[in-house]
């Protein structure tokens, strides 16, 4: 508080004063959930940054949950129904999974050990996989609630979706197709992990990918051709 403020009238009218202190105080009941939540997580090995929470399920392999909380909306034009809702005071559960070397291949100045969910190469939200659509929880005082099936979620669909990519191997096996599609690259990814322990192999799976790109893919496929030149895979013509 600044020297003069405490000279300044206070003269709001009771009604503004009655609606503002009704105002939920979104981001303390969010931290009611988190903390409910990573209570349940921190047992099985989640580590904890802001509202992301990290696992090494296997070494070079990073499981991710996050809690995402809506913009607020600026701007009296910013919701529109149909194309973009406002969602403040709600927030979503994101799920991740990051393989740290095809992480590292491309950022390779850098050097983490925790991961945002939105580094991931295969990503979800707990929503998908517990309603079958997009679904953001309304931040209010049921925050027992909201965390309980939060955490419902998690051990019921949430640790099973983790679990079809918790290897090196499930990773190459599954992802690209249901439910790790995340990604029109995943196939690229899969191509690459190979690659990294069998050139061979990986070639082959390289090629595959890159011949199968449609005419409508042409910029990617010259990004994909130009990627092989500089780490030394190549291209089979057809």
């Amino acid at each position: 508080m600044g020297l003069f403020d405490i000279f300044k009238r206070n003269d709001k009218p009771k009604k503004e004063k009655l609606e503002q202190s009704s105002t939920p105080n979104f981001k303390t009941l969010l931290d009611e959930v988190e903390k409910k939540v990573y209570d349940t997580l921190k047992h099985i090995g989640f580590k904890k940054k802001g509202r992301t929470f990290n696992r090494e399920i296997e070494k070079g392999i990073f499981q991710v949950v996050n809690l995402q909380t809506g913009q607020y909306p600026i701007g009296q034009s910013y919701e529109v129904p149909g194309l973009r809702e406002n969602l403040y005071g709600k927030f979503v559960v994101n799920l991740g999974v990051c393989v740290d070397s095809l992480y590292r291949f491309q950022y390779p100045s850098e050097n983490k050990d925790f991961y945002k969910e939105y580094e991931c190469q295969i990503r979800t939200r707990l929503c998908n996989l517990t309603k079958g659509q997009d679904f953001w929880w309304t931040i209010n005082n049921d925050t027992d609630d909201i965390a309980n099936e939060i955490n419902e979620g998690l051990a019921n669909a949430g640790l099973d979706w983790f679990a079809g990519v918790n290897t090196k191997e499930k990773i190459i096996k599954n992802f690209g197709n249901q439910p790790y599609t995340s990604t029109p690259s995943a196939k690229l990814d899969v191509a690459l992990l190979v690659w990294f322990d069998d050139k061979e192999k990986g070639t082959e799976l390289y090629n595959q990918y890159l011949h199968s790109l449609p005419k409508s893919k042409n910029g990617h496929k010259e990004y994909v051709e130009e990627l092989a030149k500089e780490i030394g895979i190549k291209i089979a013509r057809q």
